[in-house]
């Protein structure tokens, strides 16, 4: 460790009171006779010792005024961000950037629309209806205070390069755009910029049946996929909603009903390919099962929501569909008699491929909805899958529980049809 000399100290002490002074005499909570006074009062003048080193000295209100100012000072900015509004704040009337009337070279250059037309050729739009319903997610609860400059549609990974190289180049904003069933506002663009919807990306590109994993483009859907993946006895067991994508599940990390059997996103990506902001190409990972080489950045990519690039390519693990299985409902007086059924079910070791619990709120708005009449009480739900009589033992060795728990009204239907309704019955 190094120590500086005394020279270099008292240098520092001095030049710490000269900057002091200096902002003090600035300061709006000083008065101008107090500045004058500061450089003029003679115990501010540098005194000499005996050895003829100069130190200079501070009166004490000086030292007593600093924390004043400085609290002073703190609270100005304090109020300041009182005054600094939120994106997503719903009292707030935020007045919105773009109109059909505004002209889009004010927002973005003109040079720049250019060269994505160059690029994209017919496959972007500058249609306002267009970019309000990109801006204006429907499912999300956040407040858009915005909507993109342009929507383009990329069709393949070289598009989607050119296109950041671009945005890159001429400083605009890059919203990547999924299937927009995510409700946390991913797909706002506050500060306009350029809307990439990937839907024209949604070619399944390899299938690999013996490894069980699929090479897909990110605009497909999941719903599209399985049914894609039917014909060969597999399927990839996220369900988070109808209409979600794979690049959106990726971005949000989602998982779905599955979850508690096959895991979350992060459990069932293998790889990505993934265009970073200043037009880079990076593929995460190869598509072996096991490796301990390098950073883990496909787990980096996933969830984060389109801020660390655009993903153009996603390698999936895939399962064998279920040989047979049984879906079972059943009620609670309370929802911590249904929780602790959850929790003795996964403790038993029982492989449930399902579980969800609605609360009474949730089965009126079902009732209402679907025009159903469900007992307004918490109500659980399972599934079990394997062969026939392994899930019909795994369905009877959960309703001794459910009883032993204090639930009613259980009941189980094994008919694909009758499977079918119940859960298009409780969510649609």
């Amino acid at each position: 460790m190094r120590f500086l000399p005394a020279t270099a100290i008292s240098r520092l002490r001095s030049s710490s009171s000269n900057r002091l002074l200096c902002f003090l005499r600035s300061s709006s909570l000083l008065p101008a006779a107090a500045s004058t006074a500061l450089s003029s009062h003679p115990t501010l003048q540098s005194s000499s010792d005996g050895d003829g080193n100069h130190q200079p000295q501070l009166l004490r209100w000086h030292r007593a005024i600093l924390p004043l100012t400085l609290a002073a000072s703190a609270g100005v900015f304090y109020f300041d961000l009182l005054h600094s509004p939120a994106y997503c704040d719903p009292l707030l009337h935020h007045q919105y950037g773009l109109t059909e009337s505004t002209d889009l070279s004010k927002e973005v250059p003109n040079v720049f629309i250019e060269e994505l037309r160059t690029i994209l050729q017919d496959d972007m739009t500058l249609d306002y209806d267009e970019r309000y319903f990109h801006g204006k997610p429907q499912n999300s609860f956040h407040k858009a205070v915005n909507v993109p400059d342009v929507v383009v549609y990329p069709r393949s990974q070289d598009d989607v390069q050119k296109i950041v190289i671009a945005c890159n180049k001429y400083k605009v904003p890059v919203v990547p755009y999924g299937g927009a069933t995510s409700i946390e506002g991913h797909t706002l663009a506050p500060n306009g910029g350029v809307c990439i919807d990937t839907s024209m990306m949604k070619n399944v590109k390899t299938l690999h049946i013996e490894d069980m994993d699929v090479v897909v483009e990110p605009g497909i859907g999941w719903m599209e996929l399985n049914e894609y993946l039917k014909p060969y006895g597999l399927f990839f067991p996220l369900d988070p909603g109808p209409g979600a994508t794979i690049g959106g599940m990726c971005a949000t990390r989602c998982s779905g009903s599955l979850a508690v059997r096959y895991g979350t996103m992060k459990d069932n990506v293998i790889s990505l390919q993934v265009v970073l902001g200043n037009g880079d190409i990076v593929k995460t990972a190869s598509r072996a099962r096991k490796s301990a080489a390098g950073y883990d950045l496909t787990r980096l990519i996933i969830g984060s929501e389109g801020t660390l690039g655009v993903i153009t390519q996603v390698t999936l693990r895939l399962q064998k569909l279920p040989q047979h299985s049984v879906v079972a409902m059943c009620n609670f007086s309370t929802i911590k008699d249904a929780a602790d059924v959850a929790i003795a079910t996964m403790l038993s070791g029982i492989q449930v491929s399902r579980v969800e619990l609605l609360d009474e709120v949730m089965i009126q708005a079902i009732n209402f909805a679907n025009g159903k009449e469900l007992p307004e009480v918490p109500t659980m739900m399972f599934e079990f899958i394997g062969t026939e009589a392994y899930a019909r033992e795994q369905t009877l060795l959960v309703q001794k529980i459910v009883s032993e728990h204090g639930g009613t009204d259980f009941v189980f239907v094994e008919d694909p049809d009758a499977k079918k309704e119940l859960w298009k019955g409780m969510f649609g």
